[in-house]
Protein backbone atom coordinates (compact mmCIF):
# COMPACT_ATOMS: atom_id res chain seq x y z
CA UNK A 1 0.00 0.00 0.00
CA UNK A 2 1.66 3.57 -0.69
CA UNK A 3 2.04 5.90 1.80
CA UNK A 4 -0.76 8.59 0.20
CA UNK A 5 -3.82 5.53 0.56
CA UNK A 6 -2.43 4.92 3.65
CA UNK A 7 -2.18 8.52 4.37
CA UNK A 8 -6.46 8.58 3.45
CA UNK A 9 -7.16 5.43 5.03
CA UNK A 10 -5.85 6.69 8.38
CA UNK A 11 -7.91 10.09 7.90
CA UNK A 12 -11.27 8.30 7.53
CA UNK A 13 -10.52 5.79 10.17
CA UNK A 14 -10.06 9.27 12.27
CA UNK A 15 -12.79 10.94 10.72
CA UNK A 16 -15.08 8.09 11.70
CA UNK A 17 -13.68 8.01 15.33
CA UNK A 18 -14.84 11.47 15.70
CA UNK A 19 -18.12 10.85 14.95
CA UNK A 20 -18.51 8.16 16.89
CA UNK A 21 -17.51 9.78 19.96
CA UNK A 22 -19.49 13.21 19.04
CA UNK A 23 -22.85 10.68 18.61
CA UNK A 24 -22.21 9.24 21.87
CA UNK A 25 -21.84 12.34 23.72
CA UNK A 26 -24.25 14.42 22.21
CA UNK A 27 -26.83 11.63 21.96
CA UNK A 28 -29.56 13.75 24.27
CA UNK A 29 -28.62 16.71 22.65
CA UNK A 30 -29.97 15.98 19.12
CA UNK A 31 -26.53 15.28 17.39
CA UNK A 32 -27.07 15.75 13.76
CA UNK A 33 -23.42 15.34 12.09
CA UNK A 34 -19.94 16.85 12.34
CA UNK A 35 -17.77 19.18 9.86
CA UNK A 36 -14.41 18.94 10.28
CA UNK A 37 -12.23 21.57 8.17
CA UNK A 38 -8.35 22.17 8.11
CA UNK A 39 -7.65 26.01 8.46
CA UNK A 40 -4.34 27.92 8.96
CA UNK A 41 -5.14 28.38 12.75
CA UNK A 42 -5.67 24.43 13.00
CA UNK A 43 -9.10 22.57 12.66
CA UNK A 44 -12.29 24.33 12.81
CA UNK A 45 -15.02 21.57 14.37
CA UNK A 46 -18.90 22.61 13.19
CA UNK A 47 -21.49 20.98 15.32
CA UNK A 48 -25.02 20.72 14.31
CA UNK A 49 -27.79 19.93 17.13
CA UNK A 50 -31.04 20.26 17.83
CA UNK A 51 -30.29 21.67 21.83
CA UNK A 52 -26.95 24.10 21.43
CA UNK A 53 -27.58 24.32 25.08
CA UNK A 54 -26.50 21.07 26.45
CA UNK A 55 -23.36 21.20 23.87
CA UNK A 56 -22.27 24.34 25.41
CA UNK A 57 -23.06 23.42 28.99
CA UNK A 58 -22.93 26.27 32.23
CA UNK A 59 -20.27 28.57 31.13
CA UNK A 60 -19.30 26.43 28.25
CA UNK A 61 -18.20 24.05 30.49
CA UNK A 62 -19.27 20.95 28.58
CA UNK A 63 -17.79 22.55 25.19
CA UNK A 64 -14.25 22.66 26.88
CA UNK A 65 -14.25 19.78 27.81
CA UNK A 66 -15.00 18.10 24.33
CA UNK A 67 -12.08 20.22 23.09
CA UNK A 68 -10.06 19.17 25.18
CA UNK A 69 -10.55 15.19 24.50
CA UNK A 70 -10.70 15.52 21.39
CA UNK A 71 -7.18 17.94 21.41
CA UNK A 72 -5.49 14.51 23.42
CA UNK A 73 -7.15 11.62 21.91
CA UNK A 74 -7.37 12.10 18.76
CA UNK A 75 -4.82 14.59 18.19
CA UNK A 76 -5.97 17.30 16.43
CA UNK A 77 -4.62 20.80 16.18
CA UNK A 78 -5.66 23.80 18.15
CA UNK A 79 -9.44 22.71 17.94
CA UNK A 80 -12.51 25.38 17.77
CA UNK A 81 -15.70 23.85 18.04
CA UNK A 82 -18.70 25.77 16.85
CA UNK A 83 -22.22 24.67 17.43
CA UNK A 84 -24.89 25.14 14.52
CA UNK A 85 -28.43 24.42 15.31
CA UNK A 86 -30.39 22.87 13.05
CA UNK A 87 -33.70 25.21 12.43
CA UNK A 88 -36.40 21.60 12.20
CA UNK A 89 -35.01 18.81 13.80
CA UNK A 90 -38.17 16.92 12.77
CA UNK A 91 -36.54 17.06 9.88
CA UNK A 92 -33.56 16.30 10.05
CA UNK A 93 -32.75 12.45 9.24
CA UNK A 94 -29.47 11.68 11.50
CA UNK A 95 -31.75 13.07 14.98
CA UNK A 96 -34.38 10.91 14.21
CA UNK A 97 -32.61 8.28 13.88
CA UNK A 98 -30.95 9.07 17.02
CA UNK A 99 -34.59 9.56 18.63
CA UNK A 100 -35.40 6.36 17.58
CA UNK A 101 -32.26 4.58 18.60
CA UNK A 102 -32.95 6.01 21.62
CA UNK A 103 -36.49 4.91 22.19
CA UNK A 104 -35.75 1.50 21.49
CA UNK A 105 -32.78 1.55 24.03
CA UNK A 106 -34.95 2.59 26.67
CA UNK A 107 -37.07 -0.50 26.06
CA UNK A 108 -39.97 0.64 23.89
CA UNK A 109 -41.51 -1.50 21.11
CA UNK A 110 -39.97 -1.14 17.42
CA UNK A 111 -43.70 -0.73 16.38
CA UNK A 112 -44.65 1.80 18.37
CA UNK A 113 -41.60 3.73 18.11
CA UNK A 114 -41.53 3.80 14.75
CA UNK A 115 -44.93 4.76 13.79
CA UNK A 116 -44.05 7.34 16.07
CA UNK A 117 -41.23 8.66 14.17
CA UNK A 118 -43.01 8.24 11.33
CA UNK A 119 -46.08 10.13 12.02
CA UNK A 120 -43.61 13.20 13.83
CA UNK A 121 -41.68 13.51 10.82
CA UNK A 122 -44.75 13.32 8.20
CA UNK A 123 -46.64 15.83 10.54
CA UNK A 124 -43.71 18.22 10.08
CA UNK A 125 -44.20 18.59 6.16
CA UNK A 126 -41.93 15.88 4.54
CA UNK A 127 -42.87 14.61 1.53
CA UNK A 128 -41.90 11.01 2.16
CA UNK A 129 -40.48 8.73 4.68
CA UNK A 130 -38.79 5.68 5.04
CA UNK A 131 -37.57 3.93 8.03
CA UNK A 132 -35.79 0.59 8.10
CA UNK A 133 -35.52 -1.53 11.48
CA UNK A 134 -32.68 -4.36 10.88
CA UNK A 135 -31.21 -6.61 13.57
CA UNK A 136 -33.06 -9.01 16.31
CA UNK A 137 -35.56 -7.30 17.10
CA UNK A 138 -37.79 -9.28 18.67
CA UNK A 139 -36.59 -13.12 18.30
CA UNK A 140 -33.31 -15.22 17.91
CA UNK A 141 -33.38 -14.64 14.11
CA UNK A 142 -32.71 -11.23 12.60
CA UNK A 143 -35.11 -9.34 10.65
CA UNK A 144 -35.86 -6.33 8.68
CA UNK A 145 -38.78 -3.98 9.56
CA UNK A 146 -39.63 -1.03 6.83
CA UNK A 147 -41.98 1.74 7.58
CA UNK A 148 -43.20 4.13 4.79
CA UNK A 149 -45.45 7.09 4.36
CA UNK A 150 -45.49 9.97 1.26
CA UNK A 151 -43.73 9.66 -1.64
CA UNK A 152 -39.98 8.64 -1.84
CA UNK A 153 -37.43 8.39 -4.31
CA UNK A 154 -35.29 5.90 -5.20
CA UNK A 155 -32.87 6.84 -7.78
CA UNK A 156 -31.59 10.14 -9.94
CA UNK A 157 -30.45 13.64 -8.88
CA UNK A 158 -34.07 14.35 -7.03
CA UNK A 159 -32.79 11.31 -5.26
CA UNK A 160 -29.38 12.54 -4.13
CA UNK A 161 -30.53 15.89 -3.73
CA UNK A 162 -33.90 15.54 -2.10
CA UNK A 163 -33.35 12.91 0.38
CA UNK A 164 -31.86 13.33 3.41
CA UNK A 165 -30.22 9.92 4.96
CA UNK A 166 -29.50 9.15 8.94
CA UNK A 167 -27.91 6.64 10.20
CA UNK A 168 -27.87 5.11 13.62
CA UNK A 169 -27.39 1.90 16.07
CA UNK A 170 -28.81 0.29 19.30
CA UNK A 171 -27.50 -2.35 20.68
CA UNK A 172 -29.79 -4.42 22.92
CA UNK A 173 -29.31 -7.49 24.77
CA UNK A 174 -30.28 -9.73 21.46
CA UNK A 175 -27.92 -7.73 19.44
CA UNK A 176 -26.91 -4.60 17.69
CA UNK A 177 -29.72 -3.39 15.65
CA UNK A 178 -29.29 -0.78 12.47
CA UNK A 179 -31.40 2.14 11.90
CA UNK A 180 -31.97 3.85 9.03
CA UNK A 181 -34.18 6.99 8.14
CA UNK A 182 -34.47 8.80 5.00
CA UNK A 183 -36.46 11.78 4.42
CA UNK A 184 -38.06 13.22 1.17
CA UNK A 185 -38.27 17.30 1.77
CA UNK A 186 -41.06 19.07 0.21
CA UNK A 187 -39.45 21.68 -1.19
CA UNK A 188 -37.41 19.25 -3.56
CA UNK A 189 -38.38 20.17 -7.20
CA UNK A 190 -39.02 16.81 -9.31
CA UNK A 191 -38.71 15.96 -13.21
CA UNK A 192 -42.81 15.37 -13.29
CA UNK A 193 -43.85 18.47 -10.83
CA UNK A 194 -45.96 20.48 -12.53
CA UNK A 195 -46.32 24.23 -11.49
CA UNK A 196 -49.47 26.54 -12.01
CA UNK A 197 -48.80 30.22 -12.64
CA UNK A 198 -52.56 31.36 -10.84
CA UNK A 199 -51.55 35.06 -10.99
CA UNK A 200 -51.16 34.15 -14.98
CA UNK A 201 -53.96 32.15 -15.19
CA UNK A 202 -56.55 34.76 -13.69
CA UNK A 203 -54.75 37.38 -16.00
CA UNK A 204 -56.20 34.79 -18.88
CA UNK A 205 -59.62 34.48 -17.36
CA UNK A 206 -60.12 37.92 -17.11
CA UNK A 207 -58.91 38.63 -20.56
CA UNK A 208 -61.70 35.85 -21.84
CA UNK A 209 -64.32 36.68 -19.86
CA UNK A 210 -63.91 40.65 -21.08
CA UNK A 211 -63.83 39.52 -24.62
CA UNK A 212 -67.18 37.13 -24.29
CA UNK A 213 -69.01 40.07 -22.17
CA UNK A 214 -68.25 42.20 -25.38
CA UNK A 215 -69.16 39.66 -27.74
CA UNK A 216 -72.66 39.50 -25.97
CA UNK A 217 -73.46 43.23 -25.87
CA UNK A 218 -73.08 43.72 -29.59
CA UNK A 219 -75.05 40.94 -30.41
CA UNK A 220 -77.84 42.30 -28.25
CA UNK A 221 -77.67 45.42 -29.87
CA UNK A 222 -77.38 44.25 -33.61
CA UNK A 223 -80.42 45.04 -35.93
CA UNK A 224 -80.83 42.08 -37.96
CA UNK A 225 -83.00 42.45 -41.30
CA UNK A 226 -85.20 39.83 -42.53
CA UNK A 227 -85.91 39.89 -46.39
CA UNK A 228 -87.70 37.03 -47.80
CA UNK A 229 -89.91 36.69 -50.77
CA UNK A 230 -93.73 36.60 -50.76
CA UNK A 231 -95.88 33.28 -50.29
CA UNK A 232 -98.22 32.43 -53.13
CA UNK A 233 -101.31 33.32 -50.69
CA UNK A 234 -99.79 36.42 -50.32
CA UNK A 235 -99.58 37.01 -54.14
CA UNK A 236 -102.81 36.50 -54.51
CA UNK A 237 -104.27 38.38 -52.06
CA UNK A 238 -102.45 41.49 -53.96
CA UNK A 239 -103.56 40.49 -56.94
CA UNK A 240 -106.91 40.24 -56.36
CA UNK A 241 -106.71 43.77 -54.66
CA UNK A 242 -107.01 46.62 -57.08
CA UNK A 243 -105.76 50.30 -56.89
CA UNK A 244 -109.26 52.15 -57.51
CA UNK A 245 -111.36 49.50 -55.56
CA UNK A 246 -109.50 51.22 -52.46
CA UNK A 247 -111.42 54.19 -51.07
CA UNK A 248 -110.22 56.99 -48.88
CA UNK A 249 -110.85 56.60 -45.56
CA UNK A 250 -112.72 59.44 -43.91
CA UNK A 251 -111.71 60.87 -40.53
CA UNK A 252 -115.00 63.07 -40.54
CA UNK A 253 -117.92 60.68 -38.72
CA UNK A 254 -120.68 59.52 -40.66
CA UNK A 255 -124.03 61.33 -40.28
CA UNK A 256 -127.00 58.91 -40.61
CA UNK A 257 -129.91 60.13 -43.21
CA UNK A 258 -132.52 57.64 -41.63
CA UNK A 259 -132.37 59.15 -38.36
CA UNK A 260 -132.19 63.31 -39.43
CA UNK A 261 -135.40 62.39 -41.10
CA UNK A 262 -137.61 60.03 -38.59
CA UNK A 263 -136.36 63.58 -36.43
CA UNK A 264 -137.78 65.91 -39.28
CA UNK A 265 -141.21 64.39 -38.98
Amino acid sequence: MSPLAKHFIEQGIKLMQINEYLRSELVRAGFAGVDIQKTPLGVRITLRTSRPGLVIGKGGKRIQEITDILHEKFDLEMPQIEVEEVENPDLNAQIMAERLAYSLDRGRHYRRAGYYILRKIMDSGAKGTEIIVSGKVTSQRARTTVFRAGTMKKSGQPAQEGVDKGVAQCIMKSGTLGIIVKIMHADIRMGDTIIVNYEALAKVQAKKEAELSKTKVEKDLEISEEVREPSEEEKELFDEVEEEEISEISLEPEVDTDADENSDE
